[in-house]
């Protein structure tokens, strides 16, 4: 097979939503590709790849790349299936029974748009949050772009959709993915407590990125229904790094532009850094935990802030402290 030619890397800022804080995101070409194809083609994009590569800010990247609103919902041993297409605030209804508030006769009054919901159809979720008075989280109404303007999701949503983020589907059971099957394949869903209504798509169907560390094998009914974006670093495992820290620092000897906030690392830096990580990586062989993109990038935090535009003070903190960073195993801490 002929070497096949990907688009340009692009390194996108992405703000900062939720819990996640504002960072730089080097999309390659493949992954826009495979973003570009699961857009077309209706079909959720599954990312497979290791802990700590890129996997959950790689939907936040998508979402820049197709100025779509950021919707997410990050799974956990107790999710239940339900909760990704709306919420039932039982606590409250008891409350307002026990105190005779007239307001819950109407179970509709405690039932609260879930992640799903507002993907497909952000403008329905919001309505029903207004008609039906219901008092809970709304998806982040306004994020800053990298000039600092704010820019509304609504605004995105109606005009480009959303991108939704499900991530980390395999700390959930086999129940969560399989309940997703029909939901996934028809882009909408009726709700059982309120006779007729239907969520449902209309104009622009919502991208849905769903992320795995492997941790436990999702059902192949549900992967068919998937397209598949293995995360992986290549055969130059020093230079994806470095690649991927270059969207998060600028280097100092280059000229830097005017709207350019991010903070300044030598290329030795970075150089030392990745070498030493792929040194305690050949030496971890057959350890549970490798160390990675994240481990690489949460040093080079550290270096920023304990040194500052410093390389040869960074040189000397990073033969000190890259043993905290790497070395997690425990064969390898003392």
């Amino acid at each position: 097979m002929a070497d096949i030619k990907h688009p340009d890397p692009i390194t996108y800022y992405l703000p900062a939503v939720g819990t996640w804080s504002v960072s730089h995101y080097l999309l390659d070409g493949r992954s826009q590709d495979a973003i570009r194809l699961a857009e077309a083609s209706g079909r959720p994009l599954l990312v497979r790849g290791l802990p700590g590569t890129g996997k959950s800010d790689l939907a936040r990247a998508a979402a820049e790349f197709l100025q779509r609103a950021f919707v997410y919902e990050v799974i956990t041993a107790r999710s239940e299936p339900q909760e990704l297409l709306w919420r039932f605030d039982a606590v409250a209804r008891l409350a307002d029974a026990q105190a005779q508030n007239e307001r819950a006769k109407d179970i509709s009054h405690y039932i609260a748009p879930g992640a799903l919901w507002w993907a497909i159809d952000w403008h329905s979720a919001d309505k029903w949050l207004c008609d039906h008075e219901v008092h809970a989280q709304r998806p982040d109404a306004e994020l800053k772009a990298k000039n600092g303007q704010s820019f509304q999701q609504s605004q995105r949503a109606e005009t480009n959709g959303c991108v939704l983020l499900i991530d980390e589907i395999d700390k959930a059971d086999s129940e969560l993915p399989n309940s997703l099957l029909e939901v996934l394949a028809n882009n909408g869903f009726r709700l059982p407590c309120a006779e007729g209504y239907e969520v449902k798509a209309s104009q622009h169907k919502p991208l849905i990125i769903i992320t795995t560390n492997e941790d436990r094998e999702l059902p192949a009914a549900f992967v068919r229904r998937c397209l598949v974006l293995p995360l992986t670093a290549g055969a130059d495992f020093e230079q994806w790094l470095k690649d991927r820290a270059r969207s998060h620092y600028r280097d100092p000897e280059l000229p830097a532009d005017d709207d350019d906030r991010r903070p300044a690392m030598a290329q030795a830096i970075l150089d030392q850094a990745a070498q030493q990580l792929k040194q305690d990586r050949e030496q971890l062989r057959g350890e549970a935990h490798l160390p990675g993109l994240a481990e690489y990038l949460d040093l080079l935090r550290g270096l920023d802030r304990l040194a500052p535009n410093d390389t040869e003070q960074q040189q000397q903190w990073l033969d000190r402290v890259c043993a905290f960073a790497y070395r997690k195993s425990a064969s390898l801490t003392s």
